[in-house]
């Protein structure tokens, strides 16, 4: 049976899946299932290579939960041997993730066309 995303569209452009949150807005719950739904694209669709879009804009969330998100995703693809680069962080967003030093774990690319291809080249 296929998995249904909630909270994320996934396209798949050879091995990068490109990710887009769905909402701006999110639930504590809506955070728990984002998780969730990232963990299942890399335990049981074999995602490797993730590219994930943060969006341009403010998100509106509970911010130590959604980093604490990323970074359990972040974790879970490297112990797969995989990578997972940012995409489209919005200023707001740029400025959370510079004030927690997490600019220095995830590589950020302004547009998913140049994360998704950066990921593609790597072995």
């Amino acid at each position: 049976m296929a998995f249904t995303f909630e909270q994320l569209d996934v396209d798949r452009h050879g091995s990068v899946f490109c990710v887009r949150m769905k909402k701006r807005r999110l639930t504590e719950a809506d955070q728990l299932r984002f998780g969730e739904e990232l963990a299942q694209l890399i335990a049981e669709d074999d995602c490797r290579r993730l590219a994930l879009s943060l969006g341009d804009d403010q998100l509106d969330c509970l911010y130590s939960m959604f980093l604490g998100k990323l970074v359990a995703t972040r974790r879970l693809i490297l112990e797969s041997g995989g990578h997972m680069h940012l995409a489209e962080v919005g200023p707001a967003s740029l400025g959370v993730l510079r004030t927690c030093r997490l600019t220095d774990l995830f590589e950020i690319h302004a547009d998913m066309d140049s994360a998704a291809t950066a990921l593609a080249q790597l072995d």
